[in-house]
């Protein structure tokens, strides 16, 4: 289970980053979205190679961004890290859920290429990214054949891309405006997604999520699981 989830969130994360295979890892960058601790990565990483990791910091440097190693339980690798200065920056949890019956109907814009921009705006909005504007817009006008975009139809204040691999439907970039959150929006952005599963016949709708953002509670609440997680190393 773990691979094919693993699959969907590189699958979805090369859509927005360039990926290059190193000797026994993924490297994931975008210069044009600089020090972002999910585009920008090392991870994937089934082996011991402190050449590796010394090459995949001199391809972090040349995209001029923070470099982000992520570890699935390996002890050894987290002491290779240690002894290279990098030290622990966040965790990040892996959730899923599926259901038995279909959530209640919540109305949502699905974007187009005519409007993605109206996406763009409201991501940079929620990540306080607004210099990313032009880029994202660009990614998400290119992947929109892949990926499905989506904003509440209330407000249009809260966004969401689903993204599908390996009979999994991968739910990222969720985010709401600030003024706007605690209004339910997401969570019918989620109940919709949860409807995709069901109709669609998917195994189960999965999310990721960090430590820093404190929204466990949140999304347990909903009905989510945590199935594993990896640590995040930075220097």
């Amino acid at each position: 289970m773990i691979s094919k989830i693993e699959e969907n969130e590189f699958g979805f994360t090369n859509t927005w980053s360039k990926m290059t295979k190193l000797e026994c890892g993924l490297f994931f960058a975008n210069p044009n979205l600089p020090n972002d601790v999910f585009f920008d990565k090392l991870t994937n990483i089934s082996c011991l190679s402190e050449k590796m990791i010394d090459e995949a910091l001199v391809l972090f440097e040349k995209n001029k961004t923070q470099p982000f190693v992520y570890v699935l339980d390996d002890h050894k690798l987290e002491e290779l890290l240690h002894k290279k200065n990098f030290r622990l920056y966040d965790t990040h949890h892996i959730m899923k859920t599926s259901i038995s019956s279909e959530m209640e109907h919540s109305p949502v814009h699905h974007i187009t290429k005519k409007d993605t921009l109206l996406w763009t705006e409201v991501f940079c909005k929620s990540y306080d990214c607004l210099d990313w504007t032009e880029e994202v817009n660009s990614i998400v006008r290119n992947s929109i054949s892949g990926t499905e975009y989506l904003v509440d139809s209330d407000y249009k204040t809260s966004c969401v891309a689903l993204y599908e691999k390996n009979s999994i439907l991968g739910l990222y970039c969720l985010g709401t405006v600030p003024t706007y959150r605690k209004k339910g929006l997401a969570k019918s952005l989620i109940n919709y997604a949860l409807n995709q599963v069901l109709n669609k016949n998917l195994d189960f709708l999965m999310l990721e999520t960090y430590a820093r953002d404190n929204l466990l509670k949140f999304y347990s609440n909903l009905g989510f699981e945590q199935i594993y997680e990896k640590k995040v190393y930075t220097i």
